[in-house]
This record gives C-alpha cells, structure tokens and sequence, in this order.
C-alpha cells in the first residue's frame, strides 16, 4: 500500500479554527494489500482526512464487511474516511456502507472543502488547487524521454548484444592428424611401495556327465534250500549269506527257524546288480560265515531278475573339464574381488595374481560311475600386488617423453600404462604412447582464426603439415568461418 501526504493551503479561509495547513493522507490500495494491512496503515494515520485510491474490487478485499471495518478504524484514529475509484463495485459498497466515493482526487479534494468552507472560499480554493495540481498529486512527474532518444538507446542495446554474441559465443573444435610413432618404456617401481591383498574363494560347479557305460539296473532273485546239519537248533536271522562257486553272493530276505536234521525253503536277493547273478538250479553251493559248518544250501530252481542297461557315466574328459572350468572362475571371481578390495588410490599389478588350489578337492563321482551329472567345490588362496597410484601416470609421461625427437609432441589421449610383475617379483611400470610433430597450437589457431572452413583445412595441410583433411566443427553450425578469438579454437591433435 502506497502513501502520499497532501498539503493544502487555506489562507483565504476567515476563521482562525483552521490551521494555515490541512493535512491530507492519501493512501493507494494494491493488489496485494489486505485487511490487516489497511487497518495498520490506518492506525498509523496522522491526517484529519484520509483518502483511500482503489483501482478495482479484486481479492483479498471484496466485501462490504471490509468497508465497514475500514470505516470504523478510521473513526477511531479520528480521521474522515474518503474513497477515490471509478470502479462501480466499489462505488455501489461504498454508498451502502455510508463512506463518500469519488471519481478523482479533484473531487475529493473539493468535497472536502464543502463541509468547512461557504461557497465563495469554496471557489477561490478551488481556483489555487487548479493553479497548483502539485496539491493534489503525489509527486511531480518526470519530463518524457524523446523518442528519438529511446529510439537510439534501443538501437544501441541491441547492437551491444549482437556484438557480444557475434565476438563470444562461436567457437570451432579441429580435428588435426600429424605424423606419428609408438613409444614404449619400462620404468622399475620400488617395491616397498605396494603390499600384498590376500583372498579366500569357495566355489562350486556340476555338470552333465558325457560319458556311457552298461551298468547293472536289475538283481537277480530266487529261492534256495537250508538243511540243519547240526544237533542243535539254529534261529537264523534276515542277511544270512549264501554263494556260488565263483562267488556271487545272496542274502536271505526272511528269517528261519531250522530244527535239527530238517530243512527249509528261503527267498534270497543277489548282493551286486546285474545279470551275473542269473544262475541255473544248484548254482549255490555253499553258506558264508560261521555257520557254514552247521549248514549246507542249495537252488533247487534257476536265480533271475538281474539285468544291466546302457547309462550316463562320468568320464575321465568330465573331471578335466569341471576342474578346467572352476579354474578359471576362481582367477576372474579372484581379480573382482581384487578390484571392489582396494581403494580408489591404488591400483592391482596385472601379472601378480597367485591362487593357491586346495588338493584335496575332487568331483564327487570317480571315472566310470553312473551318473547323469558331476560337481565339485574348490577351494582356493588367492593374493595380488597393490600400489598407490598417485604419481603413477606423471612418472608414465616422464618416461614416455624423454624419447622425444625435437619437434615431437606427446599425445596425452593415446598415453596407457600398467603395472606388472617381473621374474625376480619386483614390480614394473610399463607404458605406451604416441608422439607426434605437432607444431605450436596457439600459432594454428591464431592462423585459422576468421577462416571459412575450406580454407581452414587447407592452412593446416600446406603449412603445418597435417596428414589428412583436418575435420572441423563450428557451434552454431550456421557460422560460416572461425572465431575471432585463438582461445576460441580448439585444436585436438591425433596421430596418425
């Protein structure tokens, strides 16, 4: 909310009630403005007469209740509230509210004169407010400026800005190749500075088995005759154990009492799988064990039910190629773990990787075991070199450039290096670059500066030698020659 304070002279007013001065406040209603806002401004007021400019009727006063309280403020601070709007809203609240609305300040100023002064004060007043319309403004306003002169000032702010952008914002990027040559170097670092990083894996693998075997499936059964050849009673148990001749063993299935002098059938199972166990009738001809004394058996008819089939087997190529492939995992899985191990300030020596194989690991099934598949679990040691890499890549350009010709350059963008183990266990720094004859870059972009192009390329191959076409980039694209400015040139160098 704006204030102005309006002072009016009324030296032609007879009566001596009135001061020489009649102070005014003026306050200007904002957009922003609300309630609590006015009622601070107006008891704040330090005028008889407060006038109050409102533009439009707009939140967050809207209200006839606002008016209301504005008028009630104003009798407190004991000033006479005035509203000056052409807003017919406004005027409408006002004159239900009972506060007095006018157009202009003119207006107001001549209303309230009228309720002090008789008609002929009232007109010689109103004749010094229209001599002096500093009375009834808040301030004297400026002399316009001449068109012409703004039209000059726009002129020359636009000219300033298309300098600014013509002179600044291009830029150019030259892609230039030069004739080259490798370099290599292999520098000692001293052992002391790097440690050793110790590991333990654990890693399990299974496979399917490729090899094929005929493999027992089936045991042979029968029946076979018990005859107590003792004096005594025998009480034998399941598992009594009978064989052939050419020892192939049965078991019985049941057990038996057998009376002395007499004899009993009993069902027996082959101990192996397979068809072997298929004899013909009195095949069994013995009992195994202490009491072969006290017995004798016999197959009154034929053993069956053993058979055999073709099966997956586990080969002597399964158990290389398992072990083959739990190696190799455990040197990667190894590295990894290196790797996500040290600190971002050290780096791992390439060839100093030791893994240590636990030996008595092996697969789970020998060669020639049935099997659809194998696996395994190898446990391993494993330790790498580390060292700190700060200054690292210095020492790597350093060694690279010390085999420069005259004229030659280092290309920082082809520099590699790395660190590697020697036979003796020391650590070796090896590094590889390219060098070029790179001529002075500052003196290429002073000479390629305004240059289109075309013409750009050419000067790099006519008088700085440059092997092939250079490529050059312009920002913005629609530029049709290179900046004024050198440090607006970019020239990256590459070998060839």
């Amino acid at each position: 909310m704006k204030k102005f304070l309006r002072f009016r002279r009324l030296s032609d007013h007879p009566s001596s009630t009135y001061a020489d001065f009649m102070k005014e406040q003026i306050l200007a209603l904002e957009s922003t403005d609300d309630l609590h806002t006015v009622r601070d401004k107006i008891a704040r007021a330090q005028a008889g007469r407060l006038v109050v400019i409102w533009s439009a009727l707009e939140q967050p006063l809207r209200r006839r209740l606002d008016l209301v309280l504005m008028k009630r403020w104003a009798a407190m601070a004991g000033a006479e509230l005035a509203i000056v709007s052409t807003d017919g809203e406004i005027r409408r609240l006002a004159h239900r509210t009972g506060i007095s609305c006018y157009p202009n300040l003119t207006a107001s100023a001549l209303a309230g004169l009228s309720t002090r002064f008789s008609p002929v004060q009232r007109e010689n007043s109103y004749q010094r407010i229209r001599r002096s319309p500093s009375l009834l403004q808040p301030g004297r306003r400026s002399r316009p400026i001449p068109p012409a002169l703004r039209i000059g000032l726009f002129s020359a702010a636009i000219l300033s800005i298309a300098v600014v952008f013509l002179l600044l914002l291009p830029s150019a990027r030259v892609h230039v190749k030069f004739p080259s040559r490798k370099l290599e170097s292999s520098v000692a670092i001293d052992p002391s500075m790097c440690d050793k990083v110790a590991l333990q894996l654990s890693i399990s693998d299974r496979r399917a088995t490729t090899g094929r075997i005929l493999a027992p499936t089936a045991y042979a059964e029968g029946a076979v005759i018990l005859t107590n050849t003792s004096s005594r009673l025998l009480n034998l148990s399941a598992g009594l154990r009978v064989a052939s001749e050419n020892g192939i063993v049965f078991e019985t299935r049941d057990g038996l009492i057998l009376l002395p002098g007499k004899s009993l059938s009993a069902s027996v199972r082959a101990v192996a799988p397979g068809p072997s166990a298929n004899l013909a009738p009195g095949g069994v001809n013995r009992v195994l064990g202490p009491l072969a004394l006290s017995l004798k058996a016999t197959n009154p008819k034929g053993m069956s039910g053993g058979a055999e089939a073709w099966r997956n087997s586990v080969s002597a190529a399964d158990q290389d190629a398992l072990r083959s492939g739990l190696s190799s995992r455990v040197r990667t899985e190894a590295f990894t773990g290196f790797l996500n191990l040290i600190y971002e300030n050290r780096v791992l020596v390439e060839d100093s990787l030791h893994i240590a194989f636990d030996p008595q690991d092996a697969p789970d099934f020998p060669v020639n075991t049935p099997a659809d598949s194998i696996g395994m679990t190898m446990h391993a040691a494993a330790s790498m070199k580390a060292c700190p890499s700060e200054g690292i890549p210095f020492l790597a350009e350093q060694s690279l450039a010390a085999q420069l010709q005259p004229g030659e350059i280092l290309l920082h963008e082809n520099l590699l290096w790395r660190l590697t183990e020697n036979p003796e266990g020391g650590v070796d720094l090896a590094a590889s670059g390219m060098a070029a004859m790179v001529s002075d870059r500052n003196a290429m972009a002073l000479a390629l500066r305004l240059q289109t192009p075309v013409r750009a390329a050419s000067i790099l191959v006519n008088r700085f030698h440059a092997v092939a076409v250079p490529a050059v980039e312009l920002r913005p694209a629609w530029i049709p020659w290179l900046p004024l400015f050198p440090f607006q040139i970019e020239i990256l160098a590459a070998a060839d």
